[in-house]
């Protein structure tokens, strides 16, 4: 296969990722780009190695045609769906890294990796959890605090005076008052534990 054209037509039928509209989102590329590839109206695209990553074949061969469409036969190529990447952030803002999750989310979910213990036993330390920045928690929801340098997991309530309130799940810890809403950085939506201690 001698032209750009030919090989993702090729790795997009090989790979059953046929739809362009799909395989843009899971590049970061647009479906407009893959169009004109495979229309041979462009020979080169910024894109190409992202799309090579989201196929799961070798971007040598897809961008220059040299080597095996799966790169060296002792080893595989694992594709890579860059709309399942959820931004990580910790109590200064975004870190400039990314999570890859296990489903697509929206684009305004916030990941956060839980550092120390935190009283609730749903989010261990070394926990990652997706939270919802744009949602308001509601009563039982776990919520994500800011707490001075450090980020911490509760359980929010609603207090009969429509006030929050924080707890943890050893019940002699008496609630906690919410005193600036701004501290709630948004209910977990999702949680991760890599590893659970024995």
């Amino acid at each position: 296969m001698k032209t750009l054209k030919e090989r993702l037509a090729y790795a997009m039928h090989t790979t059953g990722k046929n739809n362009q509209t799909e395989l843009g989102r899971q590049a970061g590329a647009p479906q407009s780009s893959i169009s004109k590839i495979l229309r041979g109206n462009s020979e080169t695209s910024r894109h190409t190695g992202k799309l090579a990553a989201a196929l799961g074949v070798s971007a040598d061969w897809l961008i220059n045609g040299t080597g095996s469409i799966f790169g060296e036969a002792n080893q595989t190529i694992q594709a890579i769906d860059v709309s399942k990447n959820v931004k990580v952030f910790d109590f200064n803002g975004f870190t400039g890294n990314h999570v890859s999750w296990f489903s697509t989310l929206p684009e305004h979910f916030r990941a956060y990796e839980i550092k120390g213990r935190t009283g609730i036993s749903q989010a261990p330390a070394g926990a990652i959890v997706i939270v919802d920045p744009e949602e308001l928690p509601a009563s039982e929801d776990l919520v994500l605090i800011l707490l001075k340098d450090t980020i911490s997991v509760f359980r929010y309530h609603i207090g009969g005076d429509g006030k929050g309130y924080l707890s943890v799940d050893d019940s002699r810890v008496p609630l906690a008052p919410v005193s600036d809403l701004s501290s709630v950085l948004g209910p977990i939506v999702q949680v991760f534990i890599p590893e659970l201690n024995k």
